[in-house]
């Protein structure tokens, strides 16, 4: 074996721990109580108290961990499907039209996609504090039908389309619903499915902004209702904590494995 291939897998190796062992220590901590969390040992410990956990988890404050997951698949899935179709109407309209102004737009757009999300928290808390609608999940809701970096992605697939396709669909006496139902999408849905895993982890995972809008633990989504898991004295039960995120990232291996066979482009007989 090459010399460069040996320092290749090395420093592979390496980054893969790195990436792993985090998961690692989440599961081995689901295996132990309170006081074997703090013991500093890497080895797992008994599935007794993998159950216990799991089952105080589940029954903490009356169940109240189903309503965040409820929440979390709410605010998820909504969100990321209709932050997606807006996307997708978009990428549709810069393929099929031409108009004043399109580059120029088209490059806002991409400016707009560098922007972080934490850089607009403030000016929408702001917003929807006129509009009282600061602990109410529409101002979970809202922010996450605009999604700009999904425009841009779906902009570049809507490209690789053929426009002899519209054209031919405008013939045969189509209109825009028809073509993009029935035409556009069809040859577009990889970049669809692939944004919409995209948007729903991303929403899935976002603590900052529902900690920002949401006073309600009702309200929470998963992944910020299980910061807030304490015992009666207030103080964090982090064996229950970590059992709780291992079950909030099972619903996330689940989508991506349901979808994966999507991600392969699928435009090869777009033409036909």
């Amino acid at each position: 074996m090459k010399k460069n291939n040996i320092k290749t897998i090395i420093i592979l190796s390496i980054l893969a721990a790195l990436f792993i062992f985090p998961f690692y220590w989440l599961v081995i901590g689901t295996t132990k109580n309170v006081s074997q969390l703090f013991q500093k040992s890497l080895l797992p410990g008994v599935p007794n108290h993998f159950i216990e956990n799991t089952l105080n988890v589940f029954s903490y404050e009356d169940g109240v961990f189903f309503h965040w997951f409820l929440n979390s698949l709410l605010y998820a899935g909504v969100g990321a499907f209709v932050g997606v179709f807006l996307s997708s109407l978009a990428g549709y309209s810069f393929r099929r039209y031409s108009f004043a102004g399109k580059k120029i737009l088209f490059i806002i757009i991409l400016g707009f996609s560098m922007v972080p999300g934490y850089a607009t928290t403030l000016p929408l808390f702001m917003i929807f504090s006129d509009f009282n609608l600061i602990d109410t999940r529409w101002a979970v809701l809202l922010p996450s039908f605009v999604n700009i970096f999904g425009t841009y992605l779906m902009i570049a697939y809507w490209n690789q389309v053929p426009r002899e396709l519209f054209d031919s669909a405008a013939i045969d006496g189509a209109n825009d619903f028809t073509t993009f139902f029935r035409i556009g999408l069809p040859n577009v849905l990889p970049g669809f499915i692939t944004l919409f895993i995209l948007a729903f982890i991303g929403i899935w995972n976002n603590f900052f902004l529902p900690l920002v809008m949401l006073n309600s633990r009702a309200k929470m989504p998963l992944v910020l209702g299980i910061t807030t898991i304490t015992d009666p004295q207030g103080f964090p039960v982090y064996n229950l904590t970590l059992t709780a995120s291992l079950y909030s990232i099972i619903p996330l291996f689940i989508l991506f494995f349901s979808l994966q066979r999507f991600f392969k482009p699928q435009l090869g007989g777009v033409t036909r």
